[in-house]
């Protein structure tokens, strides 16, 4: 009898844990689900305002979803959101709840649990190596050339280490098609070219975009994977 009673007890104790984990789980589920559910009303915004614009906005604000000037946090629902504007047409949106993170990438189109920074560097890379097939094969050219004021000449080979120089911002274009790319460039006036320096937007044919960064080395292969410190969590 006294066996029965205790395999009987165990038994309750057993489906007990069981029950008290799957409320658990539901919970941390539906926290999730729900943290996804208003991110897409956010991300909805966003893509109104690029559809507007042509480019997504720097801030939330401009959606009318003030962000904390401490934190730059936006509560939404009870949720707390942090916005990334990325390139023009590229950005990051990410919530915080107790069981972690969940992080939102516009040009894949998914949510990444956590910061998502591996993943998203791999798209990142995988976008810039059809940017490069695509401005091949489209004949990717240069449409404007525009002088820029001294100030803003200094300031770029400042911050590329770079002593002196002629600075010149460029936008380019595929061949009847969209933007290939925008940023600035050493321009040398004997030979008549165009060295990218410092921060690019690379545009894809389908509009979407990513940034690079060039170094004033020898190499003008860029810097396209971003820091986990720049996702303000």
């Amino acid at each position: 009898m006294k066996t029965k009673t205790i395999i009987s007890k165990i038994v309750m104790l057993f489906f007990s844990i069981v029950i008290i984990s799957l409320i658990i789980m539901s919970g941390n589920y539906y926290e999730i689900y729900s943290g996804k559910k208003y991110g897409k009303d956010i991300i909805s915004r966003l893509e109104q305002y690029r559809h507007s614009h042509g480019i997504y906005p720097i801030k939330l604000d401009s959606i009318d979803l003030p962000e904390s000037q401490e934190t730059s946090e936006v509560i939404f629902h009870g949720y707390s959101y942090i916005y990334y504007f990325m390139s023009d047409c590229e950005f990051s949106l990410s919530f915080n709840k107790k069981d972690g993170t969940w992080t939102y990438y516009s040009n894949s189109n998914k949510w990444y649990e956590g910061d998502g920074i591996d993943s998203i560097n791999a798209f990142r890379r995988k976008l810039y190596s059809q940017y490069l097939h695509e401005s091949r094969n489209n004949k990717e050219r240069t449409i404007l050339r525009i002088k820029i004021e001294r100030k803003e000449r200094d300031s770029v080979l400042s911050c590329n280490n770079i002593e002196s120089g002629s600075v010149v911002y460029v936008i380019k274009k595929y061949e009847n098609a969209g933007f290939a790319g925008k940023g600035h460039a050493l321009y040398d006036s004997r030979t008549k070219e165009l060295k990218q320096i410092g921060t690019w937007t690379l545009f894809t044919k389908a509009g979407l975009s990513l940034l690079a960064f060039y170094g004033s080395g020898t190499t003008n292969k860029p810097v396209i994977d971003y820091l986990q410190s720049k996702i303000n969590l």
